[in-house]
C-alpha cells in the first residue's frame, strides 16, 4: 500500500498519509454473481426490500435528500431503501480517501464523481466492482445508452480492461462549443461598424471602442476587450487562439493540452500558430485593446466592470454564456451584446472549441463499492436513473408539480416539439430532486418550452452554438478522454505541476509583457528539459490504447 499512497498523493487525491494499511476486498465482479433471471428494466429492481447506503455530499440547494420527492419515488418504484452517507462539501475528498485508504465504513456506492486516478487506483486494489457483465445482462436503459454513443464504452473502460463507473450523460450541443466572445453590438450600431470576421477587423473595432466614446459620456473609460481568471470559458486567450491554431483548452485538463494529427498527439503550446496568437494578443495589449487585468482578475470583477452601475465601460468580453458575466435577473445590459462568432487568423485559421466528446460528464457518477452485498440490485437501481423518466426527474423535479410534460402545441428552444415546461426553477433551494448529481441521460436540455423572448439563456445559448459549430475542427483531430494506469498518471503529474505552470506562467507574461518571438527557442529546451517529451509519451500511449479498445 505504501507505493499506492505516494501514487495518490503526488495527484493530490490524499490530503495526508492515513494510519492503517486497508483492508481491501479482492476483486468482485459480475462473474462470481448470481445474475438475476428478472429481465432487464423489470420494476422493482429487487424482489426483496433492500438498503443501499450512498455516500455523498450535501448540496446547498437540495434542502432534504431524505424527505425528497425523488428519494420516495425511487424507493417506490425499485424496492430499495436509500440510506444515506451525507457529508459537507469541503470534508468529501478528505473522507472518501480514508474510506478507501482504510477500508473501513465502505458504502454500498459512491455517488457524485471521484478522481478517475483514486478509480483505477483502488480498482487494482478490489475496491470496486467490476460492471462489465452487469451492463451486459442487466442493463436495459444504460444499454440504449451504449448504443446511441458508440465511444462510450471505451471511454469509460480503464486500463485493466473493466468498467468500474458509470458516468453522467448529456446531449447538450450548445455546452459543447462553449468558449465564447461577447460583443457589444449597440457600440457597433453606434459607430456605424460592421460585426468583425477577422483578427485584423476586430483589431480596428476594439481601436474604435477605445477611442470614439461609444458609451456616450465624453470620457475615455471604455475597455476593449476583457476576460478572467475563473469561472465558464472566461479565459480570454480561448477564444482568440483559435484564430491562429486548434487551441481546444480552457486552460485546465491535461487532455485539453493536446491536438492530434495523423493519430499523433500534439502539445499545442509547441506550435508556431500558438506563439502567433500570443504575439498578436500581446499587440492588443500594448495598444491598450486587450486589459491585462484579464489575467489578475475573478469573474465577480469582471462581472462588477460588466455591470457598471451608470453606463456601458466594456466593448468585448469572454464567457460560455452571458450568465456567467451579466446580472440576467436584474438587468437588460447583457441584451446589447451578441455571440462574436470565430474570428479568421491571418493564415485562414477559424476555429471554435469543439468537443465531440462533451456528452460524456463525470465518468465516475455512480461506484459500486466492493463492500456492497447486493452489487446487482446497485446497479439496476442505478439502470433505472438512465430511463427517460427518471432522468428528467433527477434534473427538472416531479412531473405535472415542477415541470409540465409534453406542452401541447408549445415548440422548444430547437425548434422542435416542446418535452416539457419548467416550473420549479433550476438551482433553487428544493426537495424534488437531488440536483442533477445522480447518474442520467439528459437528452432533453435543448427541448424546453421556447420563449418569446429570444434574449433567454436557453435561446441565447442554441443561437450562439449554431453559428459556432460551422468552425468546429474535425472529430479526429481532437484528443478523446483518456484513463491513465496507475504508474502513468503518477509519473505525468510529477512532471505536469512543473511543466503546465511553466507554460501558463510564461503564456500570460508574453500576453501582457512581450518576448514570444525572443524566447521562443529558450521556451522550448525548458519544456524539453522539465520532462515534455515524456508526457507526450505517456499521452501517445493512453491514446493508443484508447484507439485500439473494442
Amino acid at each position: 500500500m505504501k507505493r499506492l499512497f505516494c501514487v495518490l498523493l503526488a495527484c493530490g487525491c490524499l490530503p495526508a498519509l492515513f494510519a492503517g494499511g486497508g483492508s481491501q476486498q479482492s476483486p468482485r465482479s459480475a462473474q462470481n454473481r448470481t445474475i438475476s433471471s428478472v429481465p432487464p428494466g423489470t420494476l422493482p429492481v429487487a424482489q426483496q426490500p433492500v438498503t443501499l447506503k450512498i455516500f455523498y455530499q450535501q448540496e446547498p440547494q437540495v434542502l432534504d435528500f431524505v424527505d425528497n420527492k425523488l428519494t420516495r419515488y425511487l424507493e417506490k418504484q425499485t424496492n430499495v431503501k436509500i440510506e444515506w452517507d451525507l457529508v459537507l462539501s469541503r470534508d468529501k475528498t478528505t473522507k472518501l480517501n480514508l474510506m478507501l485508504a482504510t477500508g473501513q465504513n465502505r458504502p454500498d456506492v459512491y455517488m457524485g464523481g471521484m478522481d478517475t486516478s483514486l478509480l483505477v487506483a483502488y480498482a487494482d486494489q478490489g475496491a470496486f466492482v467490476a460492471l462489465d457483465e452487469y451492463i451486459e445482462k442487466s442493463s436495459k436503459w444504460f444499454k440504449d445508452v451504449l448504443s446511441e454513443f458508440p465511444e462510450l464504452r471505451k471511454m469509460m473502460t480503464i486500463p485493466d480492461g473493466h468498467i468500474y463507473a458509470l458516468p453522467n450523460i448529456t446531449n447538450a450541443a450548445p455546452n459543447w462549443v462553449d468558449a465564447r466572445l461577447w460583443l457589444n453590438k449597440a457600440w457597433l450600431d453606434k459607430l456605424g461598424l460592421a460585426v468583425p470576421t477577422t483578427t485584423e477587423e476586430f483589431r480596428s473595432v476594439l481601436r474604435a471602442f477605445k477611442t470614439r466614446d461609444p458609451n456616450g459620456n465624453g470620457k475615455a473609460d471604455e475597455i476593449g476587450l476583457m476576460g478572467a481568471t475563473n469561472g465558464w470559458c472566461t479565459l480570454v486567450e480561448t477564444f482568440i487562439l483559435n484564430a491562429f491554431v486548434q487551441y481546444p483548452t480552457n486552460g485546465t485538463g491535461q487532455g485539453r493540452r493536446f491536438i492530434v494529427n495523423n493519430n499523433k498527439v500534439v502539445p499545442i503550446y509547441t506550435l508556431d500558430g500558438y506563439r502567433e496568437g500570443i504575439q498578436y494578443m500581446n499587440e492588443l495589449v500594448k495598444e491598450g485593446l486587450l486589459d491585462p487585468a484579464s489575467f489578475t482578475q475573478d469573474t465577480a470583477q469582471l462581472k462588477q466592470i460588466f455591470e457598471h452601475p451608470d453606463y456601458a465601460i466594456l466593448g468585448a468580453a469572454s464567457a460560455g454564456g452571458p450568465n456567467t458575466i451579466a446580472d440576467m435577473a436584474n438587468s437588460r445590459r447583457y441584451r446589447d451584446y451578441i455571440a462574436l462568432p470565430p474570428l479568421k487568423g491571418p493564415k485562414g485559421i477559424q476555429y471554435s472549441v469543439w468537443n465531440p466528446y462533451g456528452f460524456f460528464n463525470n465518468p465516475t457518477a455512480w461506484v459500486i463499492s466492493s463492500a456492497c452485498t447486493n452489487p446487482e440490485t446497485a446497479f439496476r437501481f442505478a439502470d433505472y436513473f438512465y430511463s427517460r423518466e427518471i432522468s428528467m426527474f433527477g434534473r427538472l423535479g416531479e412531473p405535472g408539480t415542477d415541470y409540465i410534460p409534453n406542452p401541447v402545441g408549445k415548440k422548444a428552444v430547437d425548434g422542435g416539439q416542446a418535452l416539457f415546461e419548467a416550473v420549479l426553477v433550476y438551482g433553487s433551494e428544493q426537495k424534488s430532486h437531488w440536483q442533477n448529481r445522480n447518474p442520467y441521460y439528459n437528452f432533453f436540455d435543448n427541448k424546453g418550452v421556447a420563449s418569446s423572448d429570444p434574449y433567454t439563456l436557453q435561446d441565447l445559448l442554441w443561437n450562439a452554438m449554431l453559428s459556432y459549430r460551422k468552425f468546429t475542427p474535425p472529430d479526429e483531430n481532437c484528443l478523446p478522454p483518456l484513463i491513465h494506469t496507475v504508474d502513468e498518471a503518477r509519473e505525468m503529474n510529477d512532471i505536469n505541476v512543473a511543466l503546465l505552470q511553466y507554460v501558463d506562467e510564461t503564456r500570460v507574461k508574453w500576453i501582457t509583457s512581450g518576448g514570444a518571438d525572443r524566447d521562443w527557442s529558450a521556451y522550448l529546451r525548458e519544456l524539453d528539459s522539465i520532462g515534455l517529451k515524456r508526457v507526450t509519451e505517456i499521452t501517445q500511449a493512453a491514446y493508443d490504447r484508447f484507439m485500439k479498445a473494442k
